[in-house]
């Protein structure tokens, strides 16, 4: 039985060719390290690691330091890795070096994310590239090359010094929130026990951030800190995953009111696909259609996000930014408790209520090579190439090239 929110093969070839002849940007991307390609004996290793008690900072550490021996000796690993970032079709995606942990070694933790990335691109001999501009990524799609371009989900790494938002910038980060999911001293983030919005540090942050050239972004911010982030920036300011909380009421979300002040702003918002963000509490009719729990999402409800942002919004600020995809997911069966660190504060900060679990998935898009299905759908439910072409894409390309200049 043919189902009509999985797509025909027909649109899946015509969003090849949309790929194939335009700039796609997935504004939050797996981490293209930690998060990528699972090969056998990576698997091996993650297995052994959850057999021991570890946890999912452990097991991403260790996968992630055995796909950089593989890669820097074996060049069928380097091929497999390539033809991953192929299948997808994408030319580009943001890739965060840091989002949470303990505040006081966020910014050498930092650091020396950006140091292991712009190693591993190295190599690659030049088949991926780490960008800083519009314009370099525009030449990684003209060489027919991938790119990677930094993020922070979490400011902790500015600590108190106004001026390492300048030293992150020369680092390469191009986008930063204000809060990950817990209070840091400049905002709140969305699941903080009370909603305190944005500190006046935190206001002079984003006025830093502006003149600097670092986008603000608000995917995990509370309610009160998007709105008073949206009343302050005199620059686009951006989400670069989030979801329409107006329909899955999901505190990662982002309200209408918000998303239109972003427009407003000249800037952009990302649909997640991680399904519990995108399905609502009572779960999903048709994932039992395709056999799946009902907490996994189908392309039906990714869809229904982004055409309730684009009427919201206009076309021209709605994009994706996955976040989800993620091949040791699905190489492992995970347990809420492994997705917390091994000892100490949980500083990532997700409770039952939230429904996070990493077991869940977007029907058609278990890992992230899949991404053309998801231009398919949107082709699949009427939305015209033109529009298409600036979801998957171009439109988070406009608002880089003005913070580019």
């Amino acid at each position: 039985m043919e189902h009509s929110f999985i797509p025909s093969q027909e649109n899946v070839q015509r969003a090849r060719e949309l790929h194939k002849n335009n700039i796609v940007f997935d504004s939050l991307a797996p981490g293209f390290i930690d998060e990528w390609v699972v090969t056998p004996s990576m698997r091996e290793i993650g297995l052994e690691i959850q057999a021991k008690g570890g946890t999912r900072p452990a097991i991403k550490e260790a996968m992630a330091r055995h796909l950089i021996e593989q890669c820097a000796k074996d060049e069928k690993t380097r091929q497999e890795y390539l033809d991953y970032w192929d299948r997808a079709g994408v030319t580009a995606g943001n890739y965060t070096l840091y989002a949470s942990g303990p505040p006081d070694t966020a910014f050498e933790a930092t650091v020396e994310a950006a140091r292991q990335a712009k190693e591993f691109a190295k190599l690659f001999n030049g088949k991926l590239k780490v960008a800083n501009t519009a314009t370099e990524v525009e030449n990684t799609y003209k060489a027919g090359d991938h790119a990677v371009m930094f993020n922070l989900q979490n400011a902790e790494p500015v600590g108190s010094d106004l001026d390492r938002v300048d030293k992150l910038h020369e680092l390469g980060v191009r986008s930063m929130q204000l809060a990950y999911n817990l209070r840091t001293r400049y905002a709140d983030g969305c699941l903080e026990t009370n909603d305190g919005g944005l500190s006046r540090f935190g206001a002079a942050l984003i006025e830093k951030m502006n003149s600097t050239g670092i986008m603000v972004d608000l995917s995990h911010a509370s309610a009160g800190t998007a709105r008073d982030a949206v009343a302050a920036p005199r620059r686009p300011v951006i989400a670069s995953h989030t979801a329409a909380r107006n329909i899955s009421g999901h505190p990662r979300g982002l309200w209408d009111e918000t998303l239109k002040g972003i427009a407003d702003s000249g800037g952009y918002a990302g649909i997640v696909i991680l399904p519990a963000f995108i399905v609502g509490p009572d779960g999903n009719d048709n994932a039992e259609k395709v056999g799946k729990p009902r907490s996994w999402a189908t392309f039906d409800v990714v869809v229904d996000h982004i055409l309730h942002m684009v009427n919201v919004m206009g076309a021209d600020h709605v994009g994706v930014g996955t976040d989800w995809g993620k091949p040791y997911y699905n190489a492992l069966t995970w347990t809420p408790e492994m997705v917390k660190p091994q000892k100490g504060f949980n500083w990532i900060g997700w409770r039952p209520q939230d429904r996070f679990d990493p077991n869940a998935q977007t029907y058609g898009m278990e890992t992230w090579d899949q991404w053309p299905n998801l231009t398919a759908s949107l082709l699949q439910r009427g939305v015209s190439e033109e529009v298409v072409t600036k979801i998957i894409g171009g439109n988070y390309m406009r608002v880089l090239r003005e913070f580019s200049q």
